[in-house]
């Protein structure tokens, strides 16, 4: 089995709607972290250039990877420039930190 890192960083409002669709195909887990900053897009109305996002944060295995892209592509999709960005990374090793059993993972 292959884990690979999904990252996506997508417009806070659209986060609800978002996680409703990644736990329709199944998503293990996800974690949600409120972001600043710019890249394609610059705030020119605010005195430091950038914008408030939500970025998504999934470990998935491979045989699932292009449900959970496309769920992600799927509800976040926009032609607006700067809307967001969906990146795929590997996983060198995955760890779990506690087993049921409470013996050391491995």
């Amino acid at each position: 089995m292959s884990t690979r890192y999904v990252i996506a960083i997508v417009p806070t409002e659209l986060l609800e709607t978002l996680e409703r669709k990644l736990s329709s195909v199944h998503a293990p887990g996800l974690t949600v972290t409120k972001v600043k900053g710019y890249g394609e897009y610059k705030n020119f109305f605010a005195s430091d250039l950038t914008t408030v996002h939500t970025k998504i944060e999934i470990f998935v295995d491979e045989s699932i990877l292009e449900r959970i892209v496309g769920a992600i592509v799927e509800v976040a999709h926009s032609s607006v420039p700067g809307a967001g960005i969906v990146g795929v990374l590997p996983v060198e090793q995955f760890l779990h930190l506690h087993t049921p059993d409470g013996t050391p993972a491995s």
